[in-house]
């Protein structure tokens, strides 16, 4: 036997290669603006639907209501949400796209182009991020340092990387959709 062989030492880091999003092949990455402006109509898709369930159940006064104790509209805000979640769960499911990445021609993928499954694009990227962003204070910091990751040169929110997602022009990934 030689002296000179050592084996692998269990405790040594793993080696590996680590390669960002930029190398994907044949994937055209969303524009900062074409973003911001699907997140603009899916902002204003939630606004129209809060009025469309709350204005008839509160009335008018359903803002100063929600200002003065959410709890005074807890019903009609779970409804609100349910519907609203719902609409924006299905065209994950089924497309991966929220209904601004449609208007936009926008698509959400795995960093390889493929498929990204609905726990990944609603379980990470819509409802936890949703559900910390309504943490009092906290929320809306994280989500200021949530957007500003857009900046970094992958173009990749913090939802993004957590989820191992990458948005992309639907165009250039067609097949990455539940039908295939």
């Amino acid at each position: 036997m030689d002296d000179n062989i050592s084996p692998p030492n269990p405790y040594a880091p793993p080696r590996t290669l680590v390669a960002d999003v930029e190398g994907t092949e044949g994937l055209e990455l969303a524009t900062r603006t074409s973003r911001f402006c699907a997140a603009l109509i899916d902002g204003l898709l939630a606004l129209a639907l809060s009025m469309v369930v709350m204005m008839p159940l509160y009335g008018s006064n359903y803002y100063l209501l929600l200002a003065a104790n959410k709890f005074s509209v807890l019903g009609g805000l779970a409804g609100y949400l349910l519907i609203f979640y719902g609409i924006q769960a299905w065209f994950l499911y089924q497309r991966s796209q929220s209904v601004g990445k449609i208007a936009m021609g926008l698509r959400i993928v795995r960093p390889d182009g493929s498929f990204a499954s609905f726990g990944r694009t609603f379980g990470l990227r819509l409802f936890l991020f949703g559900l910390i962003g309504r943490i009092p204070f906290v929320g809306s910091l994280f989500g200021f340092v949530d957007a500003l990751f857009i900046f970094g040169e992958p173009r990749r929110c913090l939802h993004d990387r957590l989820a191992d997602t990458i948005v992309v022009t639907a165009a250039s990934a067609p097949r990455a959709t539940r039908a295939g």
